[in-house]
């Protein structure tokens, strides 16, 4: 399949109803029985980089923009969030240009890491990311957008980053300082 898409970058606060509703279908077929009819998981992204084929969005990728916490050391983080591609239009690259554009910002920008989590590392680990080991985590819970508790675990098997500035992850505890994207 062409590159017949357009990347658009769009604060979450300038999303229009019509385009929410896809970015709502699009969740839906990405992570069924997740959104509830939500364009958001557990809480709205600060922007998302969408992909539009013609007027139809064909991928997103939600960002997170916040401090976190690793050992002693506060890092400044995009939260990568929901990255999906419709399925007529995966393996076509989208996935990975969408990473790209967000690396590119954040590179621009005073960023310091990407961070996402992650179940199918592949895609991940071809652009780049690594799994951080231990990754000993603690974060707001969040369940049917309402605050419930505090966890703290070990998400070795799904905490992935990406440095930016040829900075190594540090070494520590991992505080999200809120909850998990």
């Amino acid at each position: 399949m062409a590159n017949d898409y357009r990347v658009k970058c769009v604060p979450e606060y300038e999303i229009d109803t019509r385009t929410a509703s896809q970015i709502v279908a699009l969740l839906d077929e990405s992570f069924p029985d997740t959104f509830d009819g939500r364009t958001y998981f557990k809480q709205l992204p600060h922007f998302r980089y969408l992909a539009f084929e013609g007027e139809t969005v064909i991928g997103q990728l939600g960002v997170d923009h916040r401090v976190i916490r690793v050992g002693g050391n506060i890092i400044r983080i995009f939260g990568i969030i929901d990255l999906c591609v419709r399925l007529a239009h995966r393996g076509a690259g989208l996935a990975s240009d969408l990473l790209k554009q967000v690396e590119s910002l954040a590179a621009a920008s005073n960023v310091d890491f990407l961070v996402l989590m992650g179940d199918v590392d592949t895609l991940y680990i071809a652009n780049g990311f690594h799994h951080v080991n231990p990754a000993m985590t603690k974060w707001l819970a969040v369940e049917d957008v309402e605050s419930v508790t505090i966890i703290e675990r070990d998400l070795s098997d799904c905490f992935l980053v990406k440095p930016l500035r040829h900075t190594r992850w540090p070494v520590g505890n991992i505080d999200m300082i809120g909850y998990l994207f």
